[in-house]
């Protein structure tokens, strides 16, 4: 068994290599781990928002009707191993060590243009994970993409499934909404179940295209089955009435339609699932970082948005709950993402915003993200740091607090909260 500082440089290695697309060497390396992947019962889930609240509506609801339920999503926010996780227990160090260590054993003979990417090497890791501890079912979460993911790795899934699709990772995935779309749908396996919500029309007719191409069993969500009742949080979605939806924001709706259309589908490939526990485990979800209230007095939020179609989603609940309140936003941001089109949605409806950098490699600088915000007619603050940043925005005394942008620094935000709000109730 290796120590962590070994793990820790094999990963730091390979963090190197960056990302490189393609599925051969995460093929190579999952054969020479002798193929988990193929005795694992998977429900692949791919798309540019919502992906990680319907993998966890899933995972709930399975797990509520007693099965063992393996999770695979990233990026990792509030802890080193939350990507992997069965049962909502996440991964211990012990078990890490010995998956790095067959990794590291059975590439060691590889030359440095042959060896997997970290996002590969994460995959694998979850698939050993899963594979040992016999789960019943295994929910993965694509990275980015899906037909080069390296995700993508499934001879048959239980069911694919397409959450919202939008412009985001352009110039890699394609530069337009179909392009992404054909991307997307590389998940959908001939002769297995696949679901999506309703897309933009363009994205729509790429889907069905790739559909008739592989030969899926693919539909999309069918709205007369569907009924919303918003001001009791509910979602009836054919046989599961009245389901609690467990996340905040409207476009939870659209999430929570598309998590029980996809146990519908599995009730109807022969799955064991009550509907009474599975409605019950769906309101039980939990997802940490996506419009998380953090704070009830005052009033704080954080969320992971990254791209226009969630920060639209965000305007719209913004519209239809807040709209009488004043608002402070606090972002941080990363330099590939699309920046101007998140401030051009969401700095109109604020009174005050707090700029921060992101401890990542690819962040933008505060500085340089409120030379943007000043464009708009909003009070604009650069932060030091993360405390610092909390601190600024508690000083607006606004109705609310927003922290939007990176998952990779919500974890930071939300520490400097927690601190200051503790200290202050």
């Amino acid at each position: 068994m290796i120590d962590k500082a070994t793990a820790d440089a094999f990963i730091q290695k390979i963090s190197a290599l960056g990302t490189k697309p393609g599925l051969d060497r995460v093929k190579t390396l999952l054969n020479r781990l002798g193929n988990p992947e193929k005795r694992i019962k998977v429900i692949h889930v791919a798309g540019t928002n919502g992906k990680g609240s319907v993998c966890a509506m899933l995972q709930f609801a399975l797990m509520e009707c007693g099965y063992k339920v393996g999770k695979f999503s990233s990026p990792c926010v509030f802890s080193e191993f939350e990507m992997y996780s069965i049962n909502g227990e996440e991964l211990d160090e012990i078990e890490y060590l010995g998956f790095v260590s067959n990794i590291i054993d059975v590439t060691k003979d590889m030359f440095e243009d042959e060896l997997p990417t970290l996002f590969e090497v994460q995959v694998a890791i979850a698939l050993l994970f899963f594979e040992s501890n016999h789960v019943d079912f295994a929910i993965v979460e694509a990275g980015m993409g899906g037909l080069l993911d390296a995700t993508n790795v499934f001879d048959e899934v239980l069911c694919s499934v397409i959450t919202s699709i939008g412009m985001d990772h352009v110039g890699i995935l394609g530069d337009s909404i179909g392009e992404i779309a054909t991307q997307k749908a590389g998940i959908l396996k001939k002769n297995c179940y696949g679901i999506s919500i309703k897309q933009e029309d363009e994205a729509n007719n790429a889907l069905m295209e790739y559909v008739k191409e592989i030969g899926a069993k693919f539909e999309f969500v069918d709205y007369h089955h569907v009924k919303y009742i918003m001001n009791r949080n509910t979602v009836t979605c054919r046989e599961f009435k009245n389901v609690k939806v467990p996340f905040f924001g409207d476009f939870q709706y659209d999430n929570t339609t598309l998590a029980l259309e996809t146990l519908h589908i599995l009730r109807y490939q022969g799955v064991n699932i009550d509907v009474d526990k599975a409605s019950k485990g769906v309101s039980y979800a939990y997802l940490p970082g996506r419009m998380e209230k953090v704070s009830s007095e005052p009033l704080i939020f954080i969320d992971g948005c990254h791209n226009k179609p969630a920060a639209l989603r965000i305007k719209e609940t913004i519209d239809n709950h807040f709209s009488d309140k004043s608002i402070t936003f606090i972002m941080g941001v990363l330099k590939d993402k699309e920046v101007s089109k998140i401030l051009q949605t969401l700095l109109p409806l604020g009174n005050a915003v707090v700029t921060v950098t992101p401890d990542n490699p690819r962040a933008m600088s505060a500085s340089l993200l409120a030379n943007d915000c000043f464009l708009y007619d909003i009070e604009v603050t650069i932060a030091e740091d993360f405390d610092d940043a909390a601190m600024k925005a508690l000083d607006y005394n606004n109705d609310i607090i927003i922290a939007l942008g990176s998952l990779s620094y919500l974890r930071d935000i939300k520490a400097s909260f927690k601190k200051m709000v503790n200290a202050n109730d």
